[in-house]
């Protein structure tokens, strides 16, 4: 991996944990409770355009400092950590053929957060099946579709650049 590699690694790490502060504050509007967490597609993106080695570097550092070293840091963050690694891996893995099938990948993300929490008690799993979390969870999912399929055409000529310097 190269000094550039770890750089960006770093960078998106560290934008992670700053958007993971600025979440907690925007409430998912169809499940009481929950927050629409929009850090989770810098795992994605990570992957897109740095590979899945980065990517997992990326949900691996940077879940793991949101989790454990900051105010927004519970126990929901800290179970997310191997799912926002995996998730970034399979960005990585998937993403360089498609952006779109990529972005996909944020689903892959939320399903083991569900296993995830579901396994340390954190969610009930007769939460899962109504109404209110399928809809939020599908309103989640397309806002981060969105962000990711807009974000990366935007940032890979900015990789590309840094790349070439």
């Amino acid at each position: 991996m190269s000094t550039r590699q770890v750089a960006y690694i770093a960078m998106l790490a560290a934008l992670y944990v700053v958007i993971g502060q600025v979440v907690k504050f925007l409430p998912n509007p169809m499940v009481p409770g929950a927050i629409i967490a929009l850090n989770m597609v810098v795992v994605v993106i990570a992957g897109i355009l740095l590979g899945p080695g980065a990517g997992a570097f990326v949900g691996l550092i940077g879940t793991g400092v949101n989790g454990f070293f900051t105010p927004a840091g519970n126990a929901y963050e800290r179970f997310a950590i191997i799912p926002h690694t995996i998730m970034g891996l399979s960005a990585g893995v998937v993403g360089r053929r498609s952006v779109f099938a990529g972005s996909l990948t944020i689903l892959v993300g939320h399903g083991l957060n569900i296993i995830a929490f579901i396994l340390a008690g954190l969610l009930p799993a007769s939460d899962i099946t109504g109404k209110l979390f399928i809809y939020g969870l599908a309103f989640e999912t397309v806002v981060d579709i969105a962000v990711i399929l807009a974000a990366v055409p935007l940032l890979r000529p900015l990789v590309k650049k840094a790349a070439l310097a």
